[in-house]
């Protein structure tokens, strides 16, 4: 909402222009939620898993004075993903690498 349109296809230059976006803005503050969910299609895809199988899903709000300036869902697998929560209530997201045997 608080982003101007950002026209483009998603991927990588979609994520950079964005980022680009949020730099401009006087951001104020920004809240994390975790939940643990099944895959959907497209993300068990992207993950090398089935669909339906276990993943974490982190979803960040970021707000400026105006309001919320931007929300980013991010989707983990959840054998592979440690969160980490500091006193500050920072979350730390580390991924172990797996090797297929």
């Amino acid at each position: 909402p608080g982003l101007s349109a950002i026209d483009g296809p998603a991927g990588a230059a979609r994520g950079r222009a964005v980022l680009r976006e949020l730099q401009r803005l006087a951001l104020e503050g920004q809240d994390r939620s975790v939940e643990l969910g099944s895959a959907r299609a497209d993300d068990a895809k992207e993950l090398d898993r089935l669909p339906g199988a276990p993943v974490l899903v982190v979803t960040t709000r970021y707000f400026t004075a105006a309001g919320t300036a931007a929300v980013s869902v991010a989707t983990y697998r959840a054998d592979t993903c440690r969160l980490t929560f500091g006193d500050s209530g920072d979350v730390e997201i580390t991924h172990e690498a797996r090797v297929a045997s």
